[in-house]
């Protein structure tokens, strides 16, 4: 048996066990479903052994495969824990960053930081992933992460990082909107519209991101429970009579703790914490009070 397997095609082969499809595994690395074919076949060759069973709803770890995966998730774990730790002591300011955070986060609070980051520190290469994801960390699927965690909870104890801020959130509408609210999933029961002054409005529809409620709500289709950033940003919304924002998620700026000392990390982190902490009234939905407040003084004057 030829023992120079290809780690890619052990990767590979862990990407089929979680995807069961070829199709859907070859999406998940970017390849094509042929190449995903081929070096399956390849590795199965090597190895002696058939590791799936091909079946009309995909494929299906065989008793060697199982074996074989257990193997190979302990390898690739110790693998990305050396990467992590050697990675840890680079102190050049140079080099790529992954860095995963919101949409509604990137588009009203840091794409202005980030322009600002990649001038000051132009040999970073930042890669950007917009999303709600809980990537893993500990896999380096993204190097340093701005998540969102319910109010006083803790992320997980392999990361490290600070909490920057507080979401505040509260309900907006258009002027002619439905007299609804806007679900956030299929699944949206509605239980969180029973605490607010509009507990019969029903829940309609399946908006799940912050940016498509807002223009949802823009276009007329509902009321939205939106970010006070968001809400208070756009003229064409006003917050809903009676409504008053409440804290929604801590905001947390975040890395692996093998990270912590890299030099273009923490750079970094302190870069998006600092624009986080100076945004904080927007985001505690403190500017348009602020504002009613200035407006209410001035017409008393008068």
């Amino acid at each position: 048996m030829d023992l120079q397997i290809d780690w890619d095609d052990l990767r590979l082969f862990q990407a089929l066990a979680v995807h069961p499809t070829v199709r859907a595994a070859a999406a998940a690395l970017g390849i094509s479903h042929s190449t995903l074919s081929r070096r399956l076949d390849r590795l199965e060759h090597q190895v002696g052994a058939a590791l799936f069973e091909r079946g009309p709803r995909g494929f299906t770890l065989t008793t060697s495969g199982q074996v074989l995966l257990g193997s190979v998730d302990a390898a690739a774990a110790q693998f990305d824990a050396g990467l992590l730790k050697v990675s840890g002591l680079d102190q050049r300011l140079a080099g790529p960053i992954r860095l995963t955070l919101p949409d509604f986060l990137a588009f009203y609070c840091l794409l202005d930081p980030l322009r600002q980051f990649q001038a000051a520190y132009p040999d970073i290469a930042l890669e950007v992933d917009i999303s709600y994801a809980a990537f893993d960390l500990d896999r380096r699927e993204a190097d340093v992460a701005v998540r969102m965690i319910a109010v006083d909870a803790s992320p997980p104890e392999t990361l490290v990082g600070r909490r920057v801020g507080v979401s505040h959130a509260t309900g907006y509408g258009a002027d002619g909107g439905n007299a609804c609210w806007l679900g956030w999933a299929a699944d949206d029961d509605g239980d969180w519209a029973c605490a607010t002054p509009y507990p019969d409005w029903p829940v309609v529809g399946s908006y799940n991101h912050a940016e498509l409620q807002h223009h949802a709500a823009v276009a007329g289709l509902g009321a939205a429970y939106l970010p006070c950033i968001i809400g208070d940003a756009d003229p064409r919304l006003t917050r809903l009579p009676g409504m008053v924002p409440k804290p929604a998620r801590d905001i947390w700026v975040l890395t692996h703790r093998d990270l912590r000392e890299t030099a273009r990390m923490k750079v970094l982190r302190d870069f998006i914490a600092a624009a986080l902490i100076k945004a904080r009234p927007a985001l505690e939905g403190q500017m348009l009070s602020q504002m009613a407040g200035t407006a209410t003084a001035n017409s008393t004057r008068k």
